[in-house]
């Protein structure tokens, strides 16, 4: 299992929520992942937080235009590529600048910690 987040900072962008979901669909496809539904919520003034949920898990986009921030966090049982690759498109979106990134270990279905986690 994956569980990345991500902090996206200095986007220059504030796309519209078709376009940010436009990206995440093309983020998924590159993760090999099934969207099985979508919910794009739009905050006055500004900003939005975008879900995709997976057959796999979710993957959501907030932004803070008011801030150049972005928060993506992404959780799924299956990755073709590494997610750090696969969020391109939503950086291209977001026109964002730094990203500063971490997984999160996360038990595996058995209780135990998959292979190769790094869980304190």
């Amino acid at each position: 299992m994956i569980n990345a987040v991500y902090d996206i900072t200095g986007c220059t962008t504030n796309p519209e929520p078709s376009e940010l979901l436009n990206a995440m669909r093309a983020a998924v496809a590159q993760l090999g992942c099934t969207v099985l539904g979508e919910l794009p919520v739009v905050f006055q003034p500004h900003g939005a937080t975008c879900v995709l949920v997976l057959a796999e898990s979710h993957l959501t986009v907030s932004t803070w235009p008011e801030y150049q921030l972005a928060h993506v966090d992404l959780f799924t049982c299956r990755a073709d590529t590494e997610p750090e690759n696969a969020i391109a498109p939503i950086l291209v979106a977001l026109g964002g600048r730094t990203v500063h990134g971490q997984r999160i270990g996360r038990l595996g279905p058995t209780g135990s910690p998959p292979v190769g986690a790094d869980v304190r």
